[in-house]
């Protein structure tokens, strides 16, 4: 699973609900044109109107300027933005067995703050057994989606994001924590938890079986140009071996941060099995593929529909879900 790659490293601003506002009762809210805050508004424009969002993300274009890493991861996310229905339906979910561990025995009361929550796919869980989930996410359609099924978002790069005093049990963030200048949000995830809070990092990785991933890189490597970004064949994985590759960075930055006590990782195994369509809408949630020129995007997806339909039209995914905690010292 790697972490770190030309998909990496994003999230900007505010779409929150007042706390104790219950979803049924939540006034729609809108980007405020000049600084891109969510401010209340009774007109009805939704926050991830199209002219909203274009103007949104062209102001932090603009404010890229001369940041390379910023404008790139910038441009990923914004076609992440422009697939958020589809990511919202089709990226898979994570275990139960993850969400409980992450939250410990009594659940019901802990205020979380969910990091790059995107459309809410780990927020929703963990807000149903009883925690109080606020979101933070770049992305204004993704977050619109996460509103929609409850989550209280704020529209913000965590790392810019004003915490305004706030503090919470768990910070959490799930196939998220990359997108980010790691050094810096750990430090900040420190600095907003309570003592004895804890730092929460969930990803989930998924390969092919290994006859489907030996088709699979014949596919890639012959429909492919020489040069193209990286495109993942599996689920941010290219073959079993995979999957648990790339943490490094993420556990020495939060062993490089003084007030986290020590790392724990667990890996929890599960499958999934994909028709051929399921697993072609999946890969059209990725940016990456997303970023591809439509031509070479096409010719692929159609081989690669092929090769699945050469070995039976569908296939089981093995998935692991790392979960990776550090306690906030007292």
């Amino acid at each position: 699973m790697t972490l770190v790659d030309e998909e990496s490293k994003d999230r900007h601003q505010s779409l929150g609900l007042g706390s104790g506002v219950r979803a049924a009762n939540v006034v729609r809210r809108s980007l405020h044109r000049e600084d891109d805050k969510v401010v209340d508004g009774n007109d009805g424009n939704s926050p991830a109107s199209v002219g909203t969002t274009d103007r949104y993300w062209d102001r932090l274009a603009l404010v890229a300027v001369g940041d390379e890493r910023r404008r790139r991861t910038l441009e990923r996310s914004r076609l992440f933005d422009q697939e958020a229905e589809r990511y919202d339906r089709c990226r898979p979910r994570y275990p139960d067995v993850v969400i409980d561990e992450l939250l410990g025995p009594e659940p019901s009361g802990l205020e979380v703050l969910d990091v790059g929550c995107g459309t809410g796919i780990a927020a929703r869980p963990i807000a149903e057994r009883g925690a109080k989930v606020l979101g933070v996410e770049l992305a204004p359609r993704m977050a619109e989606i996460a509103h929609r099924h409850g989550i209280d978002v704020e529209i913000g790069a965590f790392e810019d994001w004003d915490a305004a005093g706030r503090s919470f049990d768990r910070v959490t963030s799930a196939q998220a924590w990359h997108w980010l200048d790691m050094p810096a949000a750990t430090a900040k995830a420190a600095s907003i938890l309570r003592p004895n809070g804890s730092l929460g990092l969930i990803w989930s990785g998924g390969a092919h079986p290994d006859d489907l991933a030996d088709a699979l890189e014949d596919v890639y490597s012959t429909v492919v140009p020489s040069g193209t970004h990286r495109l993942f064949r599996g689920y941010g994985a290219n073959r079993s071996t995979d999957v648990r590759a790339g943490l490094t960075g993420v556990v020495d930055a939060i062993t490089g941060a003084p007030d986290f006590g020590a790392v724990t990782e667990r890996w929890f195994p599960w499958t999934q099995r994909y028709q051929r369509d399921e697993w072609l809408e999946l890969l059209l949630s990725y940016s990456e593929y997303a970023a591809l020129e439509p031509n070479l995007r096409h010719r692929l997806l159609d081989a690669v529909a092929t090769t699945i339909d050469d070995h039976g039209g569908s296939f089981l995914m093995d998935f692991e879900t790392v979960l990776i905690t550090a306690k906030r010292l007292g």
